[in-house]
This record gives C-alpha cells, sequence and structure tokens, in this order.
C-alpha cells in the first residue's frame, strides 16, 4: 500500500508535489488582486503630450479653426487626440468628457468635407467638356496663360 501524502487528492498521480492546504490561511477580503488599469492619455504622444486641462482648449481650438476654411484642421485633430476617439462612449474616462464632443465633430467635419471634395474632383475629372459643355473652356485652368498670353515665351 503507498503513503498518502496530506492535501494532495486521492485520484492524483502519487509522486507529484502536495498543494498548499488552505486550511489554516483566512480568506483575504481583499478580493483577487488585478493590474492597475493603464494610464489614460488624450493625446497620441502619451505622457509627452498635453495635460488633460489643455487638451481640451487645444481640441476645441482645431475644431473651430476648421470652420476657418482649414478643414484640415480637423483632420490634426482627430490624429492628434486619436485615444479620445478610439475610446467608445461608455468605456472613456470621464476625463476624455469635455474633449471627445470636439473630437468626434471633427471627424464628422472632416468626413464631410472629404466628401464634398471628391465628390468636386471627380465631377470635373470625368465630366469634362462633355458635362459642361462650352463653358467648359471658361472653367479649366490650363487655359488661363494662353488667354493671357503668357505662353508665347516658350518658344
Amino acid at each position: 500500500m503507498e503513503a498518502r501524502v496530506a492535501g494532495v487528492p486521492e485520484d492524483e498521480e502519487s509522486g507529484l508535489l502536495p498543494r498548499p492546504s488552505t486550511a489554516g490561511r483566512r480568506p483575504s477580503s481583499r478580493g483577487p488582486r488585478f493590474p492597475p488599469p493603464p494610464a489614460a492619455w488624450a493625446t497620441v504622444d502619451g505622457p509627452l503630450g498635453l495635460p488633460l486641462e489643455e487638451a481640451e482648449g487645444h481640441a476645441r481650438r482645431f475644431f473651430l479653426w476648421g470652420f476657418a476654411c482649414l478643414p484640415f484642421l480637423w483632420a490634426i485633430n482627430c490624429c492628434y487626440f486619436w485615444p479620445v476617439l478610439r475610446s467608445p462612449a461608455a468605456f472613456s474616462p470621464a476625463a476624455f468628457g469635455s474633449i471627445r464632443p470636439y473630437v468626434v465633430r471633427s471627424a464628422i467635419g472632416f468626413t464631410i468635407f472629404s466628401v464634398v471634395l471628391i465628390t468636386w474632383a471627380t465631377t470635373f475629372i470625368v465630366g469634362g467638356e462633355r458635362l459642361f459643355g462650352p463653358g467648359w473652356n471658361d472653367l479649366v485652368m490650363y487655359n488661363v496663360a494662353d488667354k493671357l498670353g503668357l505662353s508665347g515665351f516658350m518658344g
């Protein structure tokens, strides 16, 4: 007959190390230990970026200046505050609550601007003279040099 080791269930193979007994210990009142959550940074450059207090002012300025015919500032706003944009609203830290509306609106504004710009460019590229008729010669820019007499110096 084999000798049994205290604390090892009967069905385990012999020769294994015994499991520590929990009979003599008190259960922990703190619960399981989880690693602390990673630090939340509002900007893509992490701890080197703006503090949250200044980040809201920058996000607001980028958003408002985007309306002044500088819509690429909306794209910069989205890129710079990417951590705020990619985190779902439900899981965003409370500190992002003041920054997130400006970044989301910048993303919407840049998307609309991009669609309008691509549509406009495609209309001129695809349509050309067939779409605009004889007025096309007044719209295109490559005729400007001929109209102003600037193309004669090239020979």
